[in-house]
């Protein structure tokens, strides 16, 4: 039997650990929002579309400005910084993968336009807004939520990280009742499956397209926004956070909705428990070294599929 002292340290090891799952929710959220964006557009598209990054960039300016310029409050700032990442997001597919896609070269020439619109756009944020971090307004007041409390033992969930979760469920629940219950949400489903067939059909593949961007530019706006009621934006933060949601992706499955989902929620737990439990430098380290390791054992994610023709 464990001397008593053995066991309090045992209880207080567990309750820092379930503390850090507990924080790392509202980040794996925020991750699975960025993965979602990317495995629709590569879905549908079939293009790694590294823009991404630099739309939840955009999409957390957008909401900084709003926020302190503005003066609005936490719900309308969100919700315009999403429709801000659905314009942008059609924006960049109009200027830089229709070209491509009327001239039949966006399998060829899709990757390397995408890393120069995002190049484009990091450093021409970097112009425009400088450099120097901006914090986001106290949009919500800080206090610590309990989840569970006895013997001394507590878990809690801070408001901010309460309200990221809230607003990434919604925004899910949403997400998933749009491609469940409409037309469109159906047919960018097929479309994902093979988008030439469903064009043969009669769909509309271009308008497709478009809605893909719009919620993929909403959805990576939408993740700008809570991350920067976490930490400080900055013009270049879209690079490490576009990389991230791809590991995500790969980690669910590239071309599943839910699986993005979980990888993301998996990804978040995983950095939180590395920068708890082990150190603060590896936090970054631990999502790449997941990627790594799930291409190496399982290509096809958690929860994807094979594609035969999109690479």
């Amino acid at each position: 039997m464990l001397p008593y002292s053995a066991l309090l340290k045992r209880e207080k090891s567990m309750t820092v650990f379930i503390q850090q799952i507990i924080n790392g929710l509202a980040q794996g959220g925020i991750y699975a929002l960025i993965a979602i964006g990317w495995t629709t557009v590569f879905g549908i598209v079939g293009i790694m579309n590294w823009t991404h990054g630099e739309v939840y960039m955009l999409g957390a300016y957008v909401g900084y400005f709003l926020t302190t310029s503005a003066g609005f409050s936490l719900f309308p700032a969100l919700l315009i910084s999403m429709a801000a990442g659905a314009v942008i997001a059609m924006l960049i597919d109009q200027i830089g993968y229709v070209p491509l896609r009327k001239n039949g070269t966006i399998v060829q020439s899709g990757f390397i336009t995408a890393l120069g619109l995002s190049t484009f756009l990091r450093y021409s944020a970097n112009a425009g807004f400088t450099a120097s971090p901006r914090v986001y307004p106290e949009l919500l007041q800080y206090r610590l939520i309990t989840l569970f409390s006895a013997g001394g033992t507590e878990i809690t969930i801070n408001s901010i990280h309460f309200m990221i979760l809230i607003g990434t469920v919604i925004i899910m629940v949403i997400l998933q009742l749009f491609f469940s219950r409409t037309i469109i949400g159906k047919a960018m489903l097929a479309g994902s499956q093979d988008m030439k067939t469903l064009a043969l059909m009669g769909a509309d593949a271009e308008v497709l397209i478009k809605v893909t961007f719009a919620i993929s530019g909403a959805l990576g706006a939408a993740a700008g926004f809570f991350m920067g009621t976490l930490y400080t934006i900055f013009p270049t933060m879209g690079a490490l956070a576009g990389l991230k949601g791809w590991a995500c992706a790969i980690l669910g499955g590239i071309g599943s909705i839910t699986g993005s989902l979980v990888g993301g929620i998996l990804i978040g737990i995983a950095e939180n428990l590395t920068s708890g439990l082990i150190s603060t430098g590896y936090k970054d380290a631990i999502s790449f070294i997941i990627m790594i390791l799930v291409l190496l054992i399982r290509p096809t994610g958690l929860m994807g599929y094979k594609f035969e023709e999109k690479v």
